[in-house]
């Protein structure tokens, strides 16, 4: 397992491939710890009215919860926020990364 600095999570997804599937795990607001798959670049559930906030000022990163879409969720709430400041780890392509401070 490589490990990347907590600064280079956000690029690290960012520099991902649409469609590239990967998983990423972090703690939760109530403190449990979740692993989430999601998708690079679907515009599933997109109403392209934007948030009322800005999320990556509050250090968050919108990811699309594919575990949700595949229960049969409505798209427009498959969509979630992970914080960057809670990662733990991401698995893209079969490569493990741990976050470190």
């Amino acid at each position: 397992m490589k490990v990347i600095p907590r600064r280079d999570v956000k690029s690290k997804l960012a520099g991902l491939k649409n469609g590239t599937i990967y998983s990423v795990t972090f703690v939760k607001k109530d403190g449990s710890i979740r692993v989430m798959n999601s998708i690079k670049g679907t515009k599933k559930g997109v109403t392209g009215e934007g948030l009322r906030y800005d999320a990556e000022e509050k250090g968050l990163i919108p990811v699309y919860d594919l575990q949700l879409a595949r229960k049969g969720e409505e798209e427009k709430k498959c969509w979630r926020m992970v914080n960057v400041n809670t990662v733990k780890s991401l698995c893209i392509d079969n490569e493990s990364f741990a976050v470190e401070e």
